[in-house]
């Protein structure tokens, strides 16, 4: 469950004042909670939706915290399917649920690092009540910038980690590309992190940012050039352009390192080493462990965020019309076998 962080070092000054002096209640499904009423504030009904900022504690360790994350939580404010404390909350209320590691473990759900007779402590502000989903969803598109960039960061973060981790792995991934590259007389130039990338046609204009969404035609191969996937073959049966967010790791590390090299236009291939792509577990049954990609791309567009989220809008619509299209249809054919169907005597 994601719990909330106080905005303002006074109001966090103020709710440890009180979490010391008010006692954990129990609710009916048995969890332990601490609820800070503002009875000023708005009181939340059926069709709104709360803006949530949040934290979750596990001893010293911070787990969650909506404040680093940049993005606020908006949940629909539904007591059939939030936790009963939720029933009278209003706008401007605080709440502390405790949750004993035993409990959890019990289910489990316990991960690795949690010891018995512990509790995970989560704590959130309801900062906002909004009347309904899409005046939440005007205010939650303003915090979007801020927090895809500090997601961006973090995981930037995390992969160097990782790579420094498995250093011995990259070495021996290095050695196998360079002999690779030898042996066939290929040219390529080496990414930051070190994917291979090969250019066989340059493209033109700058070369692709975190602030870009590439549009893309590809094809993957293994090493013994087994084709794993392709937007191009009809076999894998998706044939139409990929948008790569490059301001996101929806795809493998490796392509967002190695189409920073590349431009609009731009026909080559990317090497991927194996801590790159799928790592040391690989993708099975068709992608082993700790397995060198090759994969063939180009980059047939490059567009901006503005243009990608109307693009995909359109994109959703398209498929929502598709399907109400064949449900009408299912339900035609339906009608007419019945009215086909002679009455029973």
């Amino acid at each position: 469950m994601n719990k909330s962080i106080f905005l303002a070092a006074a109001t966090m000054a103020i709710l440890a004042a009180g979490c010391a002096e008010q006692q954990f209640k129990k609710a009916p499904d048995g969890s332990e909670y601490k609820l800070f009423k503002n009875e000023s504030g708005k009181k939340a009904v059926k069709g709104n939706v709360l803006e949530l900022n949040m934290t979750a504690k596990y001893k010293d360790s911070t787990l969650i915290n909506s404040d680093d994350d940049g993005m606020p939580r908006f949940v629909p404010f539904d007591t059939a399917t939030l936790p009963p404390f939720f029933k009278e909350v209003n706008e401007g209320d605080s709440l502390v649920i405790r949750q004993s590691t035993d409990s959890i473990m019990k289910t489990g759900q316990g991960a690795p690092w949690m010891q018995k007779g512990q509790y995970i402590y989560q704590t959130f502000k309801i900062a906002k009540v909004f009347p309904d989903a899409q005046s939440a969803d005007s205010t939650a598109k303003t915090y979007a910038p801020a927090a895809k960039a500090k997601a961006y960061k973090k995981t930037v973060t995390t992969i160097e980690k990782e790579l420094a981790t498995n250093a011995d792995q990259v070495k021996k991934d290095d050695a196998i590309i360079e002999a690779y590259l030898s042996k066939n007389n290929l040219k390529a130039e080496k990414s930051p992190w070190g994917v291979y990338v090969i250019t066989n046609t340059p493209g033109t204009g700058a070369k692709l940012t975190q602030n870009d969404v590439a549009v893309m035609n590809y094809t993957g191969k293994t090493f013994n050039d087994s084709t794993f996937d392709s937007n191009t073959d009809p076999k894998f049966q998706h044939v139409e352009p990929l948008y790569v967010d490059m301001g996101t790791f929806r795809v493998m590390p490796g392509w967002i390192d190695g189409l920073k090299m590349m431009q609009k236009g731009s026909v080559g291939k990317l090497i991927i080493p194996s801590s790159l792509g799928y790592g040391k577990h690989g993708s099975p049954p068709k992608i082993g462990p700790d397995e060198i990609l090759f994969f063939d791309v180009a980059v047939t567009d490059i567009i901006s965020q503005d243009q990608y989220e109307k693009e995909m809008e359109a994109k959703q619509q398209a498929m929502q019309q598709q399907q109400q299209e064949m449900m009408q249809q299912q339900m035609q054919k339906q009608q007419q076998q019945q009215n086909a169907t002679p009455p029973k005597k």
